[in-house]
């Protein structure tokens, strides 16, 4: 989560961004022409290497990337130059000029970008010229002087082999890359990206909102050091939308020999599908409901990028916050967008559907009165504005603090999600086989009604055999034994709230009981006799489900 002091720098991250040099003339979304990636550093060291080359000049534009290696005796050279060649020459257009003419020789290369010039001596000159290293110097060109005669052919169709392989290798880089975006897009799976964007790259992304605020992350550990990554950025793109600039991209220092262009090449690659994912459904609301649905997708998400999207979605995530999952069921999924909406008071709510369920995560804090779950139950149990037939199943909390920087914090939300999935079929079940129109329950409550269904067939039909005799004078008279007994179970054996549950007098409930001890044999009420008899319940509702 943003710490005080990023939160006030974030206005001021693009400028940054700008002053150090990471996005100026960065404007582009579409795919950029195929960036050079070999250096001239690289092309000394390996394809001049035989030449026993010495750099003479401008020591510091040794990175420079090559497009080309040329030879090439010409003096008017320049203008058939397009920049970013590697230069071969000996000389020999050079041996009858003076001195200032060789000196506008070397500055006019540098004029066309030309990216070095490596000069050989020994046949048209015994050393590099003393008026071309001053120029060169001035100009900031690098000039290599070759020692050993090396044949200019071979060391142009070993260099230019390497460069168009390099070409070919980043053109199928990016046009990989790009297809498993769109993949990732047709999904709506922003992290996907970013992710996928982490691993084409090897480096930290971070995308930043036009407002400041860290929208994902992936390859750091926390906000710090996101923004870390933004400040020392080898590479920056710009997400644009219909000329509107609504964040940006940033690729951070990494361990790996890419180079910078590559990677801004393959952000410009990114920055399109980014935009598109992080506007389809507008607003932060999009960016929670894509969160929750990734979970749901058990997306193993880095805490830093949780937590990210969770305060990017409006959520308070601090060291007390916790996150509370829900599932919900109704005929209309709004009946449950609308009854989870009483849970934002707690702190906030970020939901998506999914398969015709909705899944939530609200976020409370741990106070020590309450415990969070139950606030979360109370406040929609609560909430006069639920309609209709509605099951919402509350699941366990889950600290934000003292959680690791790996993926363990989304793994364990998405295993809660899927539990609270799996019980709201069983609170669906027991709510239907209950004739009640709402049902509001925690996960801890339905263990024994999930345990129900995973016992063997042995123990089913010895749990089913207790109860039997209410179950088949039930399907003859619709007496509503069984769940008569249940509910009076479930309320303690209190005769008053059974009653009042149960929509019946308490004389009326005294003449079922006395039925059921009857028709049973035993007192199913005796306290050594509750855990068997809900458990035989269970089963039942268990075994009506599965015949429905």
């Amino acid at each position: 989560m943003p710490s005080g002091a990023a939160v006030l720098n974030r206005q001021f991250v693009r400028s940054r961004a700008r002053a150090s040099g990471h996005i100026v003339g960065i404007v582009s979304q579409s795919p950029l022409p195929a960036a050079p990636s070999l250096t001239l550093r690289h092309m000394i060291d390996t394809h001049l290497a035989p030449a026993g080359p010495r750099v003479l000049t401008a020591h510091d534009r040794l990175d420079a990337p090559v497009s080309w290696v040329h030879s090439s005796e010409i003096f008017e050279i320049g203008p058939l130059l397009t920049g970013g060649e590697l230069l071969l020459t000996t000389g020999l257009g050079l041996a009858g000029l003076d001195a200032g003419t060789r000196r506008h020789y070397v500055r006019d290369l540098a004029e066309r970008g030309v990216a070095g010039l490596a000069f050989e001596v020994g046949r048209s000159f015994d050393a590099v010229p003393e008026e071309m290293i001053r120029e060169g110097s001035a100009a900031h060109l690098p000039i290599i002087e070759l020692t050993r005669i090396a044949p200019f052919i071979e060391v142009c169709r070993t260099a230019n082999t390497e460069i168009v392989s390099e070409e070919v290798g980043d053109l199928r880089l990016r046009s990989g890359l790009d297809a498993t975006l769109h993949d990732d897009l047709a999904r709506g799976a922003a992290a996907a990206m970013i992710e996928h964007i982490a691993e084409v790259t090897g480096t930290p992304i971070v995308v930043v909102g036009s407002g400041g605020a860290l929208l994902a992350v992936h390859g750091v550990n926390d906000d710090r050091a996101a923004w870390r990554v933004v400040d020392g950025a080898i590479a920056a793109q710009p997400i644009t939308l219909r000329g509107r600039e609504i964040g940006q991209v940033f690729a951070g220092q990494s361990a790996s020999s890419i180079p910078a262009a590559r990677v801004q090449a393959l952000l410009g690659v990114g920055a399109g599908p980014l935009a598109a994912v992080l506007t389809r459904s507008g607003g932060r609301s999009s960016i929670g409901a894509q969160l929750v649905a990734e979970l749901v997708d058990r997306r193993p998400l880095r805490r830093a990028d949780l937590l990210a999207r969770l305060s990017t979605s409006g959520l308070p995530v601090g060291d007390k916050a916790v996150l509370v999952p829900v599932a919900g069921h109704a005929p209309d999924t709004r009946m449950v967008e609308t009854a989870l909406s009483a849970a934002t008071d707690l702190g906030g709510l970020v939901h998506a559907t999914v398969d015709a369920t909705v899944y939530g995560l609200v976020v409370t804090t741990d106070a020590g009165l309450t415990e969070p779950a139950e606030q979360v139950r109370a406040a929609l149990a609560n909430d006069p504005r639920r309609l209709g037939r509605l099951t919402v199943v509350v699941g366990t909390p889950c600290p934000l603090a003292d959680t690791g920087a790996g993926p363990g914090l989304a793994l364990t939300l998405a295993d809660e999600l899927r539990i609270c999935s799996e019980r709201l079929g069983v609170a669906v079940e027991l709510r239907s086989a209950g004739g009640t129109a709402t049902d509001i329950r925690t996960s801890r409550e339905l263990v024994s009604d999930a345990a129900a269904r995973e016992l063997s067939d042995g123990l089913r039909s010895e749990l089913s055999r207790i109860i039997d005799p209410l179950v088949r004078q039930d399907a003859t008279s619709s007496s509503q034994l069984v769940h008569t007994l249940e509910v009076h179970l479930t309320h303690g054996c209190s005769a008053t709230r059974s009653a009042e549950a149960l929509h019946i007098g308490r004389q009326s409930l005294y003449q079922r009981l006395d039925r059921i001890r009857a028709l049973l044999g035993f007192d199913p009420t005796a306290p050594a006799m509750y855990a068997s008899i809900l458990l035989a319940i269970n089963v039942f509702h268990s075994r009506a489900a599965d015949q429905r």
